[in-house]
């Protein structure tokens, strides 16, 4: 290509412009077709000859062109589209032929959360292409015209000699707090391989959210790096049931608004001693962690009291649950209290931020410590094991890294619930952190986080159920025999014991 070609082809794009009622001036189309070449500017364009002299009108450099067009104007154009628009007439430079499929779609990523559609559209595939090979992982690998990516994946060597227009198939790619990061690398190496070697990338995906999947998919791809990039541009579209790679634009449409579900106010899972001091502490927060633990193991550990802290925090905003993890019996995830079972589950922090969700309900034994640090305008509520608040706080703690002072300074409460059977039922002891306006240490030394915590309960266990056994409403062997191997409660009964020798 050439400066005159390029200038051609500023008036062409001013054009197509001018059609979507947006009217620019001609140096502001000279600036918008020097992203052809990868250049930002015109004057570029004039001091770089040699870059132009290389440049060809293909995906890439039209999806360079959307993306600048996109970003200048907010306006969602295309790069079938704009491609259409700039190679009409016998002038103009054609674009490169792909040499696998040159008919089919256009190179790109596309997505499905349907493994019959990744069939569907294999049998296209072959047809097209006299059985040409398909380069797969999981999703496609039993293919008979397919090869194996191997261990490396979409890092194999060797994808980018592949021929222009091969079809790749990804995953199953899972979309849940766990998986997310490293997902978005590969959904970003996916799209690298779709720009820069013009391949055609289809992935499945499993989402607790399909409605959502190209969403979720373009906050992926643009979140991924703190730099801004055009990556995203590859994202091409979706696979249908029928096989076809059908072009979406825009790609990612916006999500809806959050729902805001009204919480049930039956509050009988917190412990009438902790109601008051919690609902005090909650009542103004907007931000932080609030943690609850039980000492009864379930398949969800301290969700009712989870749940029943719902109607405590509605002033922070719209309610999310955060997928942890894909479960090996999907059908586990659901066995969880009513008003948690209405909450939208979706897969991710980020995703649900990005939705406008500003309390978010995660699993605290599974969601990574530090995870929720940077949102400080969001209100997380977590369940795990353990009736100590220090234990219950410290598991947390312990997966933030080398963060731990700053997860401690925004754990807010934390509410411990050891369950214990009394002569006339069960019955229990409560241990409450309440943080107020105090602040902890700054060191990572476990001792002071220990001192820290015990130092502001509202509520001690250990007073709670010296209290029931002094009142003969338990038994050392009952209470015992409730956690054998609670390791807190091996220690109360030791320094019970002293005790009593002592007086």
């Amino acid at each position: 290509m050439d400066i005159p070609q390029l200038k051609l082809l500023a008036g062409r794009i001013r054009a197509q412009l001018q059609q979507s009622s947006c009217s620019i001036g001609h140096s502001q189309a000279l600036d918008l077709i020097a992203a052809l070449p990868g250049l930002r500017n015109w004057p570029e364009v004039m001091a770089f000859p040699r870059r132009v002299a290389a440049c060809e009108l293909d995906t890439t450099s039209v999806s360079r062109l959307a993306y600048r067009i996109n970003k200048k104007f907010s306006l969602q154009v295309g790069p079938k589209e704009l491609f259409a628009a700039l190679t009409k007439g016998e002038d103009t430079p054609s674009a490169g032929s792909l040499e696998v499929w040159p008919g089919g779609p256009l190179p790109g990523v596309y997505v499905t959360t349907s493994p019959e559609a990744i069939n569907a559209l294999l049998a296209c595939y072959e047809d097209a292409t006299d059985g040409g090979l398909v380069y797969a992982e999981e999703a496609a690998n039993g293919w008979e015209g397919s090869i194996d990516l191997g261990e490396y994946g979409l890092w194999s060597t060797g994808i980018d000699r592949l021929p222009s227009g091969t079809l790749l198939v990804v995953g199953p790619i899972k979309l849940d707090q766990s998986t997310w990061k490293s997902t978005a690398e590969r959904l970003e190496m996916a799209c690298l391989h779709a720009l820069n070697s013009e391949h055609r990338v289809a992935v499945l995906v499993d989402t607790p959210t399909p409605d959502r999947l190209c969403e979720d998919i373009d906050l992926m791809v643009r979140k991924l790096r703190q730099e801004e990039s055009d990556i995203h541009t590859a994202l091409q579209g979706v696979v249908s049931e029928e096989g076809e790679l059908q072009d979406r634009r825009p790609f990612s449409r916006g999500y809806p608004e959050p729902e805001l579900i009204q919480a049930q106010t039956d509050l009988d899972a917190i412990p009438r001693a902790a109601l008051e001091p919690l609902r005090k502490e909650l009542m103004s927060r907007t931000h932080g962690m609030v943690l609850f633990g039980a000492s009864r193991i379930t398949e969800h550990t301290a969700y009712e009291q989870l749940s029943a802290a719902l109607s405590l925090t509605e002033h922070a905003g719209p309610a999310a649950r955060i997928m942890p993890r894909h479960r090996s019996t999907p059908a586990k995830d659901w066995m969880v209290p009513e008003p948690i079972k209405q909450l939208p589950f979706l897969p991710s922090i980020e995703s649900a931020y990005a939705q406008g969700y500003r309390r978010m309900l995660v699993d605290a034994h599974y969601t990574q410590g530090d995870a929720w640090l940077e949102y400080d305008d969001v209100l997380f509520m977590g369940a795990t094991y353990g009736h100590d608040v220090t234990d219950v706080a410290l598991n947390l703690i312990t997966r933030s890294g080398r963060r731990e002072a700053k997860t401690l300074q925004g754990i807010v409460a934390v509410l411990g619930v050891l369950y214990v059977e009394g002569k006339k039922g069960p019955l229990c002891a409560s241990d409450l952190f309440v943080r107020g306006d105090k602040t902890g240490p700054t060191g990572t030394e476990w001792r002071e986080f220990d001192e820290f915590l015990r130092a502001h309960r509202a509520l001690c266990w250990e007073d709670e159920l010296s209290a029931l056994l002094d009142a003969d409403a338990v038994t050392v062997a009952s209470v015992k025999k409730s956690d054998p191997r609670n390791r807190y409660l091996r220690e109360f009964f030791a320094r019970r014991k002293e005790m009593k020798k002592v007086s």
